[in-house]
């Protein structure tokens, strides 16, 4: 009797496996490291990320109120407080794009089940992904608007837009 040999070249098991430890990373876009304040206490880039995405409201001082009078921007004597409104650049971004960013995954999710790319360069092209569309939606942002006063010392309107830095430092972190 004639023994039969069956091999299996299926790799549905490896596939699965692979589905496995990709669903157990994570991708995260925003501003992680640092802290909000430097040794000097100006805000970083981070803290005005933070100003910018939640807003905020600073009490005005004395110094402050002498410092903007000197800049050209007087205050009235109720003035109490200087209102910074919130302009959610990373959420909204993030919301906005959720279209672009699912498109770019399931264009990579095949590549990286049959190992033609590495797991963690699947999420870090997610990422790039995501950050590309966040800083797309900021520079495009222009509500609410500048304060005129903001406007004529900046030299632009756009509210997120003045060096490019805050952007630019915007970060990826694969877990």
């Amino acid at each position: 009797m004639a023994r039969i040999r069956i091999k299996d070249n299926n790799k549905i098991p490896q596939a699965i496996k692979t589905i496995e430890k990709i669903n157990r990373k994570k991708v995260k876009v925003g501003y992680f490291t640092g802290d909000f304040y430097d040794g000097n206490g100006e805000l970083t880039v981070k803290g005005l990320a933070a100003v910018h995405e939640f807003g905020v409201q600073i009490q005005v001082t004395p110094k402050m109120r002498s410092f903007l009078h000197h800049k050209g921007l007087h205050l009235k004597d109720s003035t109490t407080h200087i209102t910074i409104p919130e302009r959610s650049f990373v959420r909204t971004g993030a919301d906005q794009s959720r279209f672009a960013v699912v498109q770019k995954t399931e264009e990579l999710i095949r590549d990286a089940i049959t190992g033609n790319i590495s797991i963690e360069l699947l999420y870090e092209m997610i990422g790039e992904e995501m950050r590309a569309e966040i800083r797309e939606h900021a520079i495009d942002l222009q509500n609410p608007a500048n304060h005129p006063w903001t406007i004529e010392n900046k030299g632009s309107s756009n509210p997120l837009v003045a060096t490019g830095n805050m952007i630019g430092a915007m970060e990826v972190e694969v877990k």
